[in-house]
């Protein structure tokens, strides 16, 4: 079942296909696994669509992504370093203890509940008066939240966020580019909102998704319990 942690060493074979993604980027870089050892992983090392090697920073954390029959395992490893004189070139990773079952491709994207000052921006250009509400997901390339009214998608708002760790206060051009009706219980709606950020430089892109890989490293901490 989705969102179950099993032991590394029952899913992780030689061979198998992975997928990689570094801090700061959502795009992924194919690789696979040629060695396992006692704690490490040599993994052929990934190129990007120029056929550029990729080399992270040693130390950098790392999302991987290992193919099974009918789903998907992600982890969390960080990279130690790479060799270029081989047949193939490789990386050497930490060996995940564990590894989580997971279906969906978009895992970057989490939920969490930050404190949002909303500015809507009218088709005049025209800034509206600020309002607040909380988010309800996050991910490197936007954000979702709730709202009790519904606005036009590909209409923009600027979002202002100051409850990331270390980060301080971010207030971000976003482009509303969903927007769903949601029925309460008591028969109210409200509506959810996904907002795509707009030209965030890199280095603001490397802090919110620093964030994100420390709240999927608590959500695991705290996962259901490992498959024997």
């Amino acid at each position: 079942m989705a969102g179950e942690i099993i032991k590394a060493e029952k899913v992780l074979k030689i061979g198998q296909r992975l997928e990689f993604y570094l801090e700061g980027s959502e795009e992924g870089y194919k690789s696979r696994l040629e060695d396992i050892q006692k704690d490490r992983l040599i993994v052929a090392m990934p190129f990007d669509k120029k056929r550029v090697p990729i080399i992270p920073v040693r130390g950098d954390s790392i999302y991987g992504l290992a193919s099974g029959e009918q789903c998907r395992y992600r982890f969390l490893t960080t990279f130690q370093g790479a060799a270029l004189d081989g047949q193939v070139p490789t990386w050497t990773i930490v060996k995940p203890e564990t590894v989580e079952r997971h279906q969906n491709r978009e895992f970057v994207r989490v939920r969490v509940s930050l404190h949002l000052r909303i500015r809507l921006i009218d088709e005049e250009g025209r800034i509206e008066k600020p309002f607040e509400t909380d988010s309800v997901d996050l991910s490197g390339n936007g954000i979702g939240f709730v709202l009790d009214r519904p606005v036009k998608e590909d209409s923009q708002a600027t979002v202002e966020i100051s409850e990331i760790p270390n980060v301080g206060t971010l207030n971000i051009l976003c482009r509303i580019v969903r927007v769903m009706r949601v029925e309460r219980d008591d028969g109210t709606s409200v509506w959810r909102i996904g907002a795509a950020f707009q030209s965030v430089p890199r280095g603001v892109t490397n802090k919110i998704v620093h964030y994100i890989f420390t709240i999927q490293r608590q959500s695991i901490a705290r996962g259901i319990s490992i498959v024997d």
